[in-house]
């Protein structure tokens, strides 16, 4: 560049450099470009010259055309202003997939009425005889729910992450703007004082502004429980600035959300819920096992009747729709009566929880948690009850399994090892040892064949609680989440959905005969 040159010319022995010079050097090797179409850029008093400088480097420049320098316009300043197009868009962050609602301003007579005149609508006299009879009762009900929560319920709106200016700082704001544009038509030195002068003063203003705010959510927060959702949401207000970040696994890297979503579906349906390794023997035994059973449509486990799901269930779990109470125990019943789930409540959008101290660039570090439809986890609350309430009675649980049952928690297993270890020691003087199994992706590896026709096959369970357990774990999809962005489908082809309520106990069933070669001298 011949300006680079002559500049350089003036005085090569000039060891001087200011951002200027980098930017001509950067010009001179040609690292950037200047946007322009050969005008002058600024013009006063007939005096025309190049001072303004828009720079560039590529993949940029390919997008920018139609560079044009246009006159002053009667612009006081003489700088003349250039305009161009860019050919490129920001991409626009896709919407949630999960409907937001702001139930603090829920109107919910409104929505009880609305939703008891889409109810009434339904035609009690249809039998619901086959599997699409009930797939057609589940839309009904969830598009009735829809259409009274979008009568009665608004959406949500992002809240606003600015502070709250005091009105000091209003009017510094004010006077800081009155102050520049008086300063531009003018030109004055005074002017030009008073308007740093302001800017300073509303710099000062708004730092005391956001100590303030900022003392009086700490003053707010002190008042709520360390565990109350105020503080928690508080805290990941305060954390929810992320970088971000690619992912590798199988020698594929995904750096856009659209392709981390596809690679963590790869990865979970290819690697967590594929299907179970058939090299070992006992695998042949458990598949012949299971293919008698469903020929006999296990017919060994018939009970004489089976006990509907009555209103007061439904009932204890939905408060104030009655209406909706009666459809719901309808569509329950007939499903425990047919076997049949519902698609859509065994089909999951997966998000991640990163697991602790793990490498977060790999997928394996996440755990997957299913949003699964409420209604499909009503019941199965319910058959979790009545199935925990079967297996207490009959004494099916092991003693000593703490976790995820009612009354008991992980500390209990503790104090008991805490004390056996003294017992050893005082009175047998014997030292005592632990053995700790950690089953990798314990609950995404169950498998289906292995719970359904085998454990609780010969638990003897209801032929109502097996059919359904069946549909339960049969044909699950999923999709995985990241930042509003949807993966493909997939099929779950083991375990069962973290997220679900009955999960956690089916994975006890399944474990809770591993322990039965143990001698009988050693706790566990």
């Amino acid at each position: 560049m011949n300006i680079f040159q002559e500049l350089y010319n003036i005085n090569s022995n000039c060891i001087i450099t200011n951002a200027r010079g980098k930017q001509l050097q950067l010009l001179n090797e040609g690292f950037i470009e200047c946007v322009d179409d050969d005008s002058t850029t600024f013009e006063k008093n007939e005096y025309e010259a190049k001072l303004d400088w828009i720079l560039g480097s590529q993949p940029l420049l390919s997008f920018i055309t139609n560079v044009e320098t246009h006159p002053t316009i009667g612009s006081i300043n003489g700088h003349k202003p250039l305009k161009f197009d860019i050919q490129i868009g920001a991409e626009p962050k896709p919407t949630s997939p999960r409907l937001s609602l702001n139930f603090k301003e829920a109107k919910w007579a409104k929505f009880r009425s609305k939703l008891d005149r889409q109810l009434i609508l339904w035609n009690n006299d249809l039998s619901l005889n086959s599997p699409l009879d009930i797939e057609d009762y589940s839309m009904f009900i969830t598009d009735s729910i829809m259409l009274a929560t979008k009568e009665a319920i608004p959406t949500s709106t992002p809240t606003s992450k600015s502070y709250a200016l005091s009105e000091a700082s209003k009017s510094l704001i004010t006077l800081r703007h009155q102050a520049y544009q008086r300063w531009k038509r003018t030109g004055v030195n005074i002017d030009k004082r008073q308007y740093y002068n302001s800017k300073i003063l509303l710099t000062n203003s708004l730092r005391n502004d956001r100590i303030d705010n900022i003392n009086k959510l700490m003053s707010s927060l002190c008042h709520k429980k360390m565990y109350s959702d105020k503080v928690w949401l508080t805290v990941r207000k305060f954390h929810s600035k992320r970088i971000k970040q690619t992912f590798t696994c199988n020698n594929t890297t995904a750096s856009s959300d659209k392709e981390k979503a596809e690679l963590f579906a790869n990865y979970f349906e290819n690697d967590v819920y594929s299907s179970t390794d058939d090299t070992l023997p006992f695998h042949d035994q458990v598949t012949s096992q299971a293919s008698n059973t469903k020929k006999k449509n296990i017919t060994s486990l018939n009970t004489p009747k089976w006990k509907q799901i009555t209103i007061e269930e439904v009932k204890y779990h939905i408060k104030r729709l009655q209406l909706l109470i009666q459809h719901l125990t309808k569509l329950s019943n007939q499903i425990l009566k047919q076997g049949h789930i519902p698609t859509k409540w065994k089909t999951a959008n997966i998000i991640l929880i990163m697991k602790p101290k793990k490498d977060k660039q790999h997928p394996s570090s996440y755990r997957p948690i299913s949003l699964l439809s409420c209604f499909g986890k009503l019941l199965e609350k319910i058959i979790k009850q009545r199935l925990m309430l079967e297996l207490e009675r009959r004494n099916i649980l092991p003693e000593h399994q703490a976790g995820f049952r009612p009354g008991k928690s992980t500390i209990y297993n503790i104090l008991r090892l805490e004390r056996y270890a003294q017992n050893q020691l005082r009175s047998a003087r014997r030292h005592s040892a632990v053995i700790l199994f950690d089953i990798k992706a314990a609950i995404d590896s169950v498998w289906h064949n292995g719970l359904i026709y085998y454990k609780l096959n010969d638990l003897r369970l209801p032929k109502y609680i097996i059919n359904y357990l069946t549909s339960f774990l049969k044909d699950r999809t999923a999709s995985i989440e990241i930042e509003n962005v949807l993966s493909k489908q997939f099929n779950l082809k083991s375990g069962t959905p973290q997220g679900s309520p009955l999960s956690p106990l089916l994975y006890i069933i399944y474990t809770a005969d591993s322990m039965n070669e143990i001698p009988t001298h050693t706790e566990h």
